[in-house]
C-alpha cells in the first residue's frame, strides 16, 4: 500500500464514515455559529459606540449654538446666562471595538467603552461598571471563534486521530499493511494530514466567512492584517496539539488509553491550568473589592462636601481677586468644580492602588502562562483581536487624564466666573486614544508563538522518535 493509497483511503473515509463525518459537520456548524454570533455582537459593539457619540454630538452642537447665538448678538447674555458655561462643557470619550473583536470577545464584554467626560462627575463616576477583574476569568467566558480553537479543535483532533495506529494493530492489520514500503512514521503522519487537514480547512473557511461585508465589519483592509497574526497564534496552537496527539500516539498504547490520555492533558490544558493560574494570581494579588473601592471614593466625597467652606476660603486665599463681587455666574459653580476637583485629587491615588495591583497580576499571569497553553493562546489571540486587558486599561487611563486636561484648561474661566468663549471652547482639547500598531501587537505576540512552535517541534522530534523504535520493534518481531 502507497502513500497515495492511503491519502485516497482517508479522504474517502472523511466523506463516507459516518462518526468522522458526524465530527466534521458538528465541527463545522461549531465554527460558523461562533463567527456568526461573533458578527452580531461586533456589530452590536458598533452600534452602541456610535449612537453614544452621535448623542453627545448633537448635546455639544446644542452647547455650542447657544454660545454663537450670544456672541453674534442674536440672543442677549442676560437672556441666556448660562450659555458657555464651562462646567457644561463634556465630551465624548470611546474605544473603537477591536479590529476582530467577533472573533475574541476577551474583555470586551465586561470593560467599559465609552464614557461622558464631564466637569460635574468626578474620575471615580467616569465608568458606570469599574471593576478589575482576573485576565483570565473575563477572558474565557463567550462562545467565539477563540473558545472554538482553544476548547473544540483539539478536541476534534483528538476524536478524529487517537486510534490512527492502535485500530489498525488490535484488528491485526498493522504487519499487513507494513509489509507494504511504507514505514510506521509514513503511516501515521499520512493519516493525521488528511484528518488534521479536514479540521484546518474548516477553520480556515469560517475565518474566511468572517471577512465578509456585515458580519465583522466592512474595514475590510483593517481587519486583514490582525487576521494575519490572529492567525499565525492559532496555527501554532494547532501545530503544538497536532505534535502532542502524534506524540501519544508514538506511545503504541491502547485506543482507549491513549484517548483517556490526550483527554487528560485536555483537561489540564484547559481547565486545571487556567483555573490553577487564577487561583495562584488571587491568593498572591488578590482582586482589589468593588466595594471597597466604593467606600473610599465615597468617603473622599463626603469629606470635600463636607469641607466646601474651607476648599472656597483656601482659593479664595490663592486668588484674591476672585472676589463674589466679581463673579456673575451662580456660586455654586465655582464651588461644585472646586469640590470636584477635591474628589479627583483624593480619589486617583484610590485608583492608581486598583492599577498597581493590576499590573502586579498581569506581570505574574504574563510569567505564568506558559504553564497552560491554552491561557497563553487565549491572551495572545485577545491581543491580536485587540479586546486584551491592557488596552482597555490604557483605554481608562486615557480618559482619566483626558478630564483633567480639560478641567486644567478651563479652570481659569469657571473660577473667574466667566463663560467660555467661542475660540475657547474650539480650542479645547479633544479625546484621542493612542491605539497599538499592529507591528507592536506582532512583537507582543512573538515570543508565545515561538513558544508553542519550538515545543511542537521538540515534541514532534520525540514521537517520530517513537516511531521509529517501534518500526524496529515490529522488523524484529
Amino acid at each position: 500500500m502507497s502513500i497515495q493509497a492511503i491519502t485516497a483511503q482517508e479522504k474517502r473515509a472523511l466523506k463516507t464514515d459516518p462518526t468522522q463525518l458526524v465530527l466534521l459537520v458538528a465541527f463545522l456548524l461549531a465554527c460558523l455559529y461562533a463567527v456568526l454570533q461573533g458578527g452580531a455582537y461586533r456589530q452590536t459593539q458598533v452600534e452602541m459606540t456610535t449612537s453614544f457619540t452621535e448623542a453627545q454630538i448633537e448635546r455639544n452642537t446644542a452647547w455650542r449654538d447657544r454660545l454663537v447665538a450670544v456672541e453674534t448678538g442674536t440672543t442677549a447674555p442676560e437672556d441666556d446666562r448660562w450659555a458657555g458655561l464651562a462646567m457644561d462643557v463634556s465630551f465624548p470619550a470611546t474605544i473603537t471595538p477591536g479590529p476582530l473583536s467577533d472573533l475574541s470577545q476577551g474583555v470586551s464584554d465586561v470593560k467599559p467603552a465609552a464614557s461622558r467626560v464631564s466637569l460635574w462627575r468626578s474620575v471615580d463616576r467616569l465608568f458606570g461598571n469599574y471593576q478589575i477583574q482576573s485576565p483570565i476569568d473575563t477572558a474565557a467566558g463567550a462562545f467565539d471563534l477563540a473558545f472554538v480553537v482553544i476548547f473544540i479543535m483539539p478536541l476534534m483532533m483528538i476524536a478524529l486521530s487517537y486510534d490512527v495506529l492502535s485500530e489498525d494493530r488490535e484488528l491485526g492489520r498493522l504487519g499487513l499493511i507494513l509489509s507494504q514500503p511504507i514505514s510506521v512514521r509514513q503511516l501515521v503522519t499520512t493519516r493525521l494530514k488528511v484528518r488534521f487537514g479536514a479540521v484546518a480547512t474548516i477553520l480556515l473557511l469560517s475565518l474566511l466567512v468572517s471577512l465578509l461585508p456585515g458580519l465583522g465589519g466592512d474595514d475590510f483592509a483593517t481587519r486583514v492584517p490582525f487576521l494575519a497574526v490572529w492567525l499565525l497564534v492559532a496555527g501554532a496552537y494547532f501545530l503544538l496539539w497536532a505534535a502532542v496527539i502524534v506524540w501519544a500516539i508514538s506511545l503504541n498504547l491502547k485506543g482507549e488509553t491513549t484517548a483517556l490520555l490526550l483527554a487528560g492533558l485536555w483537561i489540564v490544558n484547559g481547565l486545571v491550568g487556567p483555573a490553577s493560574l487564577s487561583a495562584a494570581a488571587e491568593s498572591l494579588y488578590p482582586t482589589p473589592s468593588r466595594l471597597a473601592f466604593l467606600s473610599e471614593a465615597r468617603e473622599a466625597s463626603a469629606e470635600a462636601y463636607k469641607s466646601q467652606a474651607d476648599i472656597m476660603q483656601g482659593m479664595l486665599l490663592d486668588h484674591p481677586d476672585l472676589t463674589a463681587e466679581n463673579y456673575s455666574i451662580p456660586e455654586y459653580i465655582r464651588t461644585s468644580f472646586l469640590v470636584t476637583r477635591t474628589v479627583d485629587e483624593a480619589v486617583v491615588p484610590v485608583l492608581q492602588r486598583f492599577d498597581d495591583v493590576q499590573a502586579e497580576r498581569r506581570q505574574f499571569l504574563s510569567a505564568l502562562q506558559y504553564a497552560s497553553p491554552a491561557v497563553l493562546t487565549l491572551q495572545s489571540l485577545n491581543l491580536a483581536a485587540g479586546t486584551d486587558l491592557n488596552r482597555h486599561v490604557a483605554f481608562e487611563r486615557s480618559v482619566r487624564n483626558f478630564k483633567q486636561a480639560v478641567a486644567e484648561a478651563v479652570e481659569v474661566k469657571v473660577l473667574a466666573g466667566e463663560r467660555l468663549s467661542l475660540a475657547d471652547y474650539d480650542g479645547l482639547p479633544r479625546f484621542r486614544h493612542q491605539e497599538p500598531s499592529i507591528g507592536g501587537i506582532l512583537g507582543q505576540v512573538g515570543l508565545p508563538v515561538g513558544f508553542l512552535i519550538v515545543v511542537a517541534i521538540l515534541l514532534g522530534a520525540i514521537a517520530l522518535n517513537n516511531l521509529g523504535r517501534l518500526q524496529n520493534r515490529i522488523r524484529e518481531s
